[in-house]
């Protein structure tokens, strides 16, 4: 690993394998930069491990995290969970302190590397600034009022550097601030100022640490796409995830590049006609899952 300069962790479930197949082979792409893809099974079926690890562990990249505790007799059945799988961030602050390379991301398993040309252009704004200790593809500011579709409140909504691609520098995991979700309970119509996973941590980050962080510009966007909430997929299937996927990357980038506007919006209308429904359910959690529990 001391060759490594990089380790991309991705947390997988059964929900978002089908997605994460692409994700996983897009890593391919990447030339140049010595890294390690840590793909972590989060309590995946033992029949996908068997369809989908082998090809996958056919890359040279490509380590995947398994704990032979995690059977399919004994999934998690807590439905103060989002579904038999644990949280995102509570396998970031146990797992991330174990990566030993001087950089290390956060990567959803519904990120698709269109172009790689965007890594390298983050690793050196990284390199050339010694306290910008954290950089994301996409960044979100803090939104006083904002709808939050998974409590149906309009909550206030801090800023975030977005975790479904984050390069992190090694002195990162100095911070003992959790990744979970933060959030106050304030008096007024806005009643809750939240924090999203990774949100609270970076907040200290900038305010105990004394560290900057900082998102990608805007004009690398058709490098990549994210799909966005698979972990709640309940729709897309191995029938239609390809013309799911082919879709998604029209509408963001065209056949023709980012100014064919005919093709775009062709695109968007077959998603519309097709697919909205499929993603408004995962703006919602999977019924009977992340129930609160009265106190």
């Amino acid at each position: 690993m001391d060759d490594v300069k990089i380790t991309f962790f991705m947390i997988v479930t059964d929900r978002d394998i089908l997605i994460a197949d692409y994700a996983v082979r897009s890593y391919a792409k990447i030339k140049g930069i010595p890294f390690k893809l840590r793909v972590y099974s989060n309590w995946i079926s033992s029949a996908l491990k068997q369809k989908y690890f082998p090809a996958w562990r056919q890359f040279e990249f490509v380590k995947i995290v398994e704990n032979e505790w995690q059977t399919d007799d004994k999934k998690p059945n807590d439905r103060t969970l989002e579904g038999q799988f644990e949280l995102g961030a509570t396998i970031w602050d146990r797992e991330l302190k174990k990566i030993e390379t001087p950089y290390h991301a956060t990567v959803d398993a519904d990120f698709e590397i269109l172009d790689a040309k965007f890594i390298p252009v983050m690793l050196a704004e990284l390199e050339n600034n010694s306290n910008l200790v954290a950089m994301s593809t996409d960044y979100s500011p803090t939104n006083p009022e904002y709808y939050d579709s998974y409590s149906d409140e309009v909550i206030c909504l801090n800023e975030r550097w977005h975790t479904w691609f984050c390069i992190y520098k090694r002195e990162a995991l100095q911070c003992n601030i959790s990744h979970a979700y933060y959030e106050e309970i304030l008096p007024g119509r806005v009643r809750r100022n939240a924090w999203d996973d990774a949100a609270y941590f970076q907040k200290a980050l900038k305010e105990i640490h004394g560290f900057e962080l900082a998102g990608l510009d805007s004009n690398y966007q058709p490098c990549f796409i994210h799909y966005g909430q698979f972990s709640k997929n309940v729709d897309i299937n191995k029938t239609n995830v390809d013309l799911y996927r082919q879709l998604q990357i029209l509408r963001k980038r065209g056949l023709f590049g980012s100014n064919d506007i005919l093709t775009k919006k062709l695109a968007s209308l077959l998603h519309k006609i097709i697919f909205l429904k499929a993603d408004k359910k995962r703006s919602k959690y999977v019924d009977g899952w992340a129930k609160v529990t009265s106190s």
